[in-house]
């Protein structure tokens, strides 16, 4: 399995798609990324996803979650696919008791990269799936890493840098 993010020249997510974008709620940009999904196992019939910042832990102490998905369709995801999909999506870091961010739905869809000390990779999945997964709106990672068992076919990650 493959997947293809658009990068700027420089190799960095394009700025609409982070903290320099014009469309925020909550101060967070919310148009999430184009994905191109390619070389799916034939027997897939659900993709799943989650973008992780590994480089946020020195100044976090933990990896911080940009978004999680489940149950999404066989193929491409179009830009700006968080906003209207109506499947499961997950909580991300900002529902943390470490953070302030009380809407209910910058917490729950996708949050775009905001690295503010320096640029930072985060690592985006997608999972090819067996079945569905048994989780409903809010999940958290732990129920979606459980779902994974015994669902699994593939998975692949890509590297998405975003500039400060």
């Amino acid at each position: 399995m493959k997947i293809n993010v658009p990068v700027t020249q420089a190799g960095y997510l394009p700025d609409k798609y982070s903290k320099y974008s014009a469309i925020k709620k909550a101060g967070q940009p919310v148009i999430s990324f184009p994905i191109e999904v390619t070389d799916v196992p034939q027997e897939t019939n659900y993709l799943a996803l989650s973008l992780i910042d590994y480089d946020a832990v020195p100044r976090t102490g933990f990896p911080f979650i940009h978004w999680l998905a489940a149950n999404l369709p066989v193929k491409n995801i179009d830009e700006d696919f968080s906003r209207g999909f109506k499947g499961p999506q997950g909580m991300n870091t900002w529902a943390s008791r470490f953070y302030d961010e009380d809407d209910d739905y910058v917490t729950s869809h996708y949050a775009g990269p905001m690295p503010p000390d320096k640029p930072h990779r985060y690592t985006l999945t997608v999972y090819a799936l067996k079945h569905a997964m048994a989780v409903k709106d809010k999940f958290y990672y732990n129920q979606f890493r459980d779902e994974l068992k015994n669902n699994l076919l593939d998975k692949t990650d890509f590297v998405v840098n975003a500039h400060d």
